[in-house]
């Protein structure tokens, strides 16, 4: 759901203040995202691969720049991928959360990969499937308190291991008071022209 018509759906009446936190595996932030979001660049101790295919950013309903997907995280066959992500202790109250997912390798029959993601210990979603197009997985309202751990692990059988390429985490903090009409209507006229 694009945000203008989760604001004419839910009708904000509070303002608001947003923490957003974003993830990609390595490199700068990226000119091309048509939100403007700032991407900060993340790596740990995980094997870091290169993708070998493209994606299309208006194939994913919130458009994430292409770059994102230009690298991945990643493990060895058999072997569940551990990430320690955002790095710092998180507030406790609910996020939304966005995941995305390419496997790595050459288009074929055979680029794909199936694995479970589990944050913190619970699931988040089970038997993902990510193929060389890419996929996102997202909750619009998860809870998260203190630091944060995002598990991938592999189905059984599979040949290679999981892979995370990016991911969004947003805050929204309600700080009372009314949203003036010009906002509320400037915000639908920013989003209607960027997902236009």
């Amino acid at each position: 759901m694009c945000l203008h018509e989760w604001y004419r759906k839910y009708r904000i009446i509070g303002m608001m203040r947003v923490l957003i936190i974003k993830m990609f595996i390595c490199g700068p932030s990226f000119p091309d995202d048509k939100l403007n979001r700032m991407w900060q660049p993340y790596k740990d101790q995980n094997l870091v691969v290169e993708s070998h295919s493209n994606v299309t950013s208006s194939d994913f309903w919130n458009q994430p720049p292409v770059k994102a997907f230009s690298s991945a995280m990643t493990t060895s066959r058999g072997k569940t991928l551990e990430i320690q992500w955002p790095p710092m202790s998180l507030p406790s109250t609910y996020y939304y959360i966005s995941l995305y997912f390419q496997d790595n390798r050459n288009p074929s029959p055979y680029s794909w990969r199936i694995f479970d993601v589990s944050i913190n210990g619970h699931t988040f979603f089970s038997s993902l499937n990510a193929t060389t197009k890419g996929v996102t997985v997202y909750a619009a309202k998860w809870p998260l308190s203190g630091q944060t751990k995002i598990t991938l692990t592999p189905g059984s059988g599979i040949p290679v291991g999981p892979v995370i390429n990016a991911g969004e985490i947003y805050q929204v903090l309600p700080l009372g008071g009314r949203t003036h009409t010009r906002d509320g209507n400037l915000l639908i006229s920013l989003f209607c022209n960027v997902f236009d």
